[in-house]
């Protein structure tokens, strides 16, 4: 298959590449900066631009995955205007190109399970109220919306993938970066909120799995999909499993203060996966110690 991938510089859109080219497939690399490497065939544009369209007809891909776009909750809160114009806006554009130049393209847009904010009951269920409470939880479901719209008003396949909280070795954000950024060469380490909030993590690996199932099922109708391993687990676990892995074992104390729009507890259930027979493999145990062998690796490369 042809397989274009919008943010293929980034930790999903990188991580999908390379999956995705060690298939066999045809893999087209979009991004900001030229992706220049074996195997793939690179192409810098602003998505923003006429170029899209361009390229849209041009290329008549099979597949497009959305992984553009920013990817920080903090960040949306302090500059929302950034965080929409990367939404919303550029997946209009997108679909709109598919419309025009290339209607059989299946279509993935990479949305968050912010869309959801504080559920109310615990898991989350594709079908469950949507309550955002960031301005990047917000602008998912105005994209999210967008999708279902192009599907209902002009047909072709389409599909919303809430991801939960994605993580593997390369990313260099979020928890498990760090902890282990704090961890290096620290005895003690700081973190937000209470320890007692708890994420649903699903691992990089289960997230190429799961798109590539998701592409060869019939039914892709513009609607929303859960992806998540179904195990919520407190951040306070998370990051002494993360400590336990340095040899001087740095203590952990959480501040008490709570970042703004972060939500207390997330657990994913993954309906339309499950009964279509595909569930998330990988432990945040192994995940965890892949991700700081990886670290550490590095780190003592640089050093």
């Amino acid at each position: 298959m042809k397989i274009a991938i919008t943010g293929a510089g980034g930790f999903i859109g990188s991580a999908l590449r390379a999956y995705h080219q060690s298939l066999g497939h045809e893999v087209h690399a979009i991004s900001r900066t030229l992706i220049n490497e074996p195997g793939c065939y690179g192409h810098c544009i602003s998505l923003h631009s006429e170029e899209t369209y361009a390229l849209i007809q041009a290329l008549q891909p099979d597949i497009l995955i959305h992984a553009a776009g920013r990817s920080s909750v903090p960040n949306s809160v302090t500059d929302p205007a950034a965080d929409f114009n990367s939404g919303p806006p550029v997946v209009f554009q997108l679909l709109d190109a598919l419309r025009l130049h290339s209607p059989k393209t299946t279509f993935l847009f990479l949305s968050s399970a912010a869309v959801y904010g504080n559920p109310a009951k615990l898991p989350i269920h594709e079908y469950s109220a949507i309550n955002p409470i960031s301005p990047y939880g917000c602008h998912k479901y105005q994209s999210e919306l967008l999708v279902r719209e192009f599907a209902e008003i002009y047909g072709g396949r389409s599909a919303s993938i809430r991801i939960f909280s994605a993580y593997g070795k390369g990313l260099k954000r979020q928890l498990l970066w760090d902890v282990c950024q704090k961890a290096w060469g620290n005895n003690q380490i700081s973190l937000l909120g209470s320890g007692n909030e708890a994420r649903d993590f699903v691992h990089i690996t289960d997230i190429c799995r799961a798109l590539e199932f998701i592409i060869g099922q019939s039914d892709l109708i513009g609607q929303p999909i859960n992806l998540c391993s179904g195990i919520s687990t407190p951040i306070q676990e998370v990051s002494q499993l993360i400590a336990s892995h340095f040899p001087h074992q740095p203590s952990i104390i959480f501040s008490g203060v709570q970042q703004l729009g972060a939500p207390a507890r997330w657990q994913g259930e993954t309906s339309w996966l499950h009964s279509r027979g595909f569930d998330c493999s990988i432990s945040i145990a192994e995940g965890v110690n892949e991700y700081v062998e990886w670290f550490l690796n590095t780190h003592q490369q640089k050093d």
